[in-house]
């Protein structure tokens, strides 16, 4: 048991669907040169890094000994509100940071889920 298997099952489809119009929001950014549509791409990564972060953080509560799963939801919950940081300042290192510690948060999550239990 992973600690997300009481979810609820509109919680994992939201994050499912968040990140794929991401994704979707991303690419059509990067080949038309929509401006507007790179930032609302940053903007959903922000969210979304925060949100999964928290329902991480949620869900190690109920379990015991999941100090991974904590790094991980800090991680990611940082990580996103570095990315706003980033859109208000556009300061290249803030979002090099917010890349950096959202990959950090998913690495804590894999370790976790695959290696801690």
């Amino acid at each position: 048991m992973n600690g997300l298997d009481d979810v609820s099952e509109s919680a994992h489809r939201l994050i499912f669907l968040g990140i794929v119009f991401y994704f979707a929001v991303l690419v059509y950014g990067q080949f038309t040169g929509d401006p507007l549509a790179v930032i609302a791409a940053e903007i959903i990564f922000g969210v979304i890094a925060v949100g999964v972060g928290a329902v991480l953080y949620v869900q190690a509560g109920r379990g015991r000994g999941r100090s991974a799963i904590v790094g991980a939801a800090a991680c990611l919950v940082v990580g996103g509100l570095l990315q706003f940081a980033f859109l208000l300042t556009a300061t290249p290192a803030i979002g090099q940071a917010s890349s950096i510690t959202v990959f950090a948060g998913i690495g804590l999550y894999i370790y976790a889920v695959w290696y801690a239990e």
